[in-house]
């Protein structure tokens, strides 16, 4: 099927990659104390890029055997699409990544209502007053990708993502606290899950008042992301190239503190966001972004690379982050609190995103954090506000934890700043 299509391509195109995915799904998630629904899925998609007459031109699809209209479609979008200045990739050998784990799909649908239904009872023996929800499910998918440059290569991956969260309502404060964990082998711990959601309703069952200045700030592996997302912006080729970044230009700079460092990695073993080839077929690597506070690369697929003159980085397509792995310190967070006369603990934020995050800015509620006072954390902060600039913080790094902890695809340890502005009610 697919070698029809690619010889139906290039009848027309100067070059063409064709890529069908297969996956199927099952979960069990509860809802309000309740278990809400027992699923299973299947999808299958297939897209399609053409090089016309110097020009990019792709389409998509969910029938494979549909799939000759889809190349037809592709064929007639490139006469509007974008400069092609990049071929696609031949044959290359890859690193040997482990992405699939056969016990998850061997998983059933009992078992995952009893991973579901064990973290509940963990969370609603601690406190009653919690409505939990949450659950677990996997995934498993096959895709196959070949070109005209003679590629043709296959992949599988499973996953297995199980989480635990909860809100709790008293009057008018409403919190809500959550930990979730999503690997490519079955390894979802629930216990571990549920008693670290427990940690953080216990540490936020007070409500400690801030009023409004500067004062040092502890982020956790999950709160870190609010001075690593727009590194993340900062480093994609797209954005480079398009003059967006501030970060143009500064290849082998200092960009923050020597204390710093930022890896993008696709070969870490059943990590998230890993596997042998990226999205166009070149083979995933590690690459190392800020070393010591120096910037060392930027990060490229195909069509930025082309246009920048560099290769590819195995970031395609997109030129986005693979998983993102923060350096360790020598601290430990107990350490950092209890070194800590006045400060905050972030944990989540709400509004990251928004505003002029490219260049570093950002001005965030804080979702959920804790303040510290003599060393201990005292209580859970309310309705605070933490603005600052991200490069500017990650330039008065204080200390850095010794363990990692992974979230999502970005393993981090706590990191703690000098200081930034909090805008509390008092």
């Amino acid at each position: 099927m697919i070698e029809q299509a690619l010889a139906q391509a290039m009848r027309q195109a100067q070059g063409a990659e064709i890529a069908l995915r297969e996956s199927r799904s099952s979960g069990a998630e509860y809802e309000d104390d309740k278990l809400k629904k027992v699923e299973a899925s299947q999808t299958t998609s297939v897209s399609v890029r053409v090089i016309v007459d110097g020009k990019v031109g792709q389409s998509h699809g969910t029938d494979p055997q549909e799939l000759e209209s889809v190349v037809a479609r592709a064929i007639a979008l490139a006469e509007f699409g974008s400069e092609a200045k990049f071929a696609f990739p031949g044959p290359a050998s890859a690193p040997g990544v482990l992405t699939y784990d056969p016990e998850v799909e061997r998983i059933t649908r009992e078992e995952m209502v009893a991973v579901g239904g064990e973290m509940l009872e963990l969370v609603k023996t601690y406190s009653p007053e919690i409505k939990v929800s949450g659950g677990a499910g996997w995934s498993v998918s096959r895709r196959r990708l070949m070109n005209s440059s003679g590629l043709d290569i296959g992949s599988e991956g499973t996953r297995y993502g199980g989480g635990v969260g909860g809100v709790l309502i008293r009057g008018t404060d409403i919190l809500w606290v959550g930990r979730y964990r999503n690997w490519r082998k079955k390894d979802v711990r629930p216990r571990e899950l549920a008693g670290q959601a427990i940690a953080l309703f216990r540490d936020a069952e007070r409500i400690a008042p801030v009023d409004s200045r500067a004062r040092p700030v502890i982020f956790t592996p999950r709160g870190l992301r609010v001075l690593t997302y727009p590194l993340q912006l900062g480093i994609n080729g797209k954005n480079v190239l398009k003059g967006d970044s501030p970060l143009a230009g500064k290849l082998g700079q200092r960009i923050v503190g020597p204390a710093f460092s930022l890896t993008d990695d696709g070969t870490v073993d059943y990590a998230p966001d890993s596997g042998p080839y990226d999205g166009e077929g070149v083979p995933r690597q590690r690459n190392e972004v800020v070393k010591e506070g120096v910037l060392t690369c930027f990060l490229y697929d195909l069509d930025t690379a082309a246009k920048a003159g560099a290769k590819s980085t195995g970031n395609g397509p997109g030129s986005g982050v693979s998983n993102l792995l923060v350096g360790c310190g020598d601290s430990s967070f107990a350490e950092m609190v209890k070194n800590t006369d006045e400060g905050l603990v972030v944990e989540n934020v709400l509004g990251l995103g928004q505003g002029n995050v490219i260049n570093g800015e950002f001005s965030v509620n804080i979702a959920l954090g804790y303040k510290i006072e003599r060393g201990e954390i005292v209580g859970r902060v309310k309705d605070v506000m933490l603005a600052g600039n991200a490069y500017d913080a990650l330039n008065h790094i204080t200390a850095i934890g010794s363990d990692c902890e992974w979230s999502g695809s970005m393993c981090a340890p706590y990191l703690q700043v000098e200081a930034l502005s909090v805008v509390g009610k008092g």
